[in-house]
């Protein structure tokens, strides 16, 4: 009997196994052409969205590169071109200065306050942290224009400081501030959870364990935010538009009207001048470029401490 059961079980299994075979040829055939058709799909998408990249690019580097290597147009002030000289057009040293001192106070004002708070959300499970943990994430997607109307209101309206660089620094900070949370919560939650546990089993409080084990861990992921906000917040208009007050002078000082690269590009796109509009795209790559090398600068760090810690 145990014979003939294992025998009607291995003729069993056979004819399964055929039976799959048969379904499997028969099929072969429509999932080739499915894969075949899933695949020119693919690189149809991957051909459609680098075509109009690839050619912005070139373009903008045919119409910026001639403008980057003019004389002067990294030393001189703006100037106007005229009906017998249309091609004075100067250069952007006052917006070169005006968007490193807008960039260096956001910086120092957004980056603490940010790591901060963003090590709060990650830490603690409490109401609050998670009220603010929703205000972040809301607040990474929405029209930045929104940061330009709030520094208006409070800096410009309520303390009547003017249309400064400080108003400029105030709305760019906020801009920075809900990617900072947001970057820097996620680095300290992919800290394993180990070494937390380590340090508390060795009889250390947690707010020491958070400040010696946790923080140093996730110091990577934090910094890489910290550009990543940085690099976004150079090549912002809207914010800074309304309250930066356009000026043509040199000055760090935070209560004087200043300029910014992408302020100076927005004004010369609208000129009437063709020197003007050329000198935009310049403007246009040298805030790409500004920006490849923050996200590329960001990314090799990263990568070269995630091989240390390895």
């Amino acid at each position: 009997m145990t014979q003939i059961t294992s025998s009607s079980e291995q003729i069993t299994s056979g004819e399964i196994r055929a039976h799959l075979r048969e379904r499997s040829a028969a099929t072969l055939r429509r999932r080739i052409f499915v894969s075949k058709v899933m695949t020119v799909f693919c690189w149809a998408a991957i051909v459609l969205a680098a075509i109009p990249l690839v050619a912005l690019l070139l373009r903008l580097f045919v119409k910026g590169i001639p403008v980057l290597l003019k004389s002067g147009f990294f030393t001189q002030l703006p100037q106007q071109p005229t009906l017998f000289d249309q091609t004075n057009t100067g250069g952007v040293s006052n917006a070169i200065i005006g968007t490193i001192a807008m960039i260096v106070y956001a910086t120092l004002a957004s980056v603490p306050i940010g790591i901060i708070v963003g090590i709060y959300t990650a830490e603690s499970d409490s109401k609050f942290a998670s009220v603010i943990r929703v205000i972040a994430s809301t607040m990474v997607g929405a029209p930045s224009i929104l940061m330009g109307l709030f520094a208006f209101g409070v800096i410009v309206v309520q303390l009547k400081l003017g249309f400064s660089i400080l108003a400029g620094s105030f709305a760019l900070s906020v801009l920075m501030l809900p990617v900072l949370i947001s970057s820097t919560e996620i680095a300290v939650r992919n800290v394993p959870t180990t070494l937390r546990e380590a340090g508390l089993a060795l009889g250390a409080k947690p707010s020491t364990t958070s400040l010696r084990i946790v923080l140093p861990a996730a110091t990577t992921g934090i910094v890489t935010g910290a550009i990543l906000a940085i690099s976004r917040a150079v090549g912002e208009t809207a914010p800074i538009l309304l309250v930066i007050g356009g000026a043509y002078a040199i000055t760090w000082k935070p209560n004087d009207p200043g300029s910014a690269l992408s302020v100076s590009m927005y004004q010369d796109v609208s000129s009437s001048y063709d020197s003007l509009r050329d000198q935009a795209w310049g403007i246009g790559l040298l805030l790409v470029l500004v920006i490849f090398v923050l996200s590329f600068a960001a990314r090799i760090w990263a990568a070269r401490k995630q091989k240390v810690q390895r």
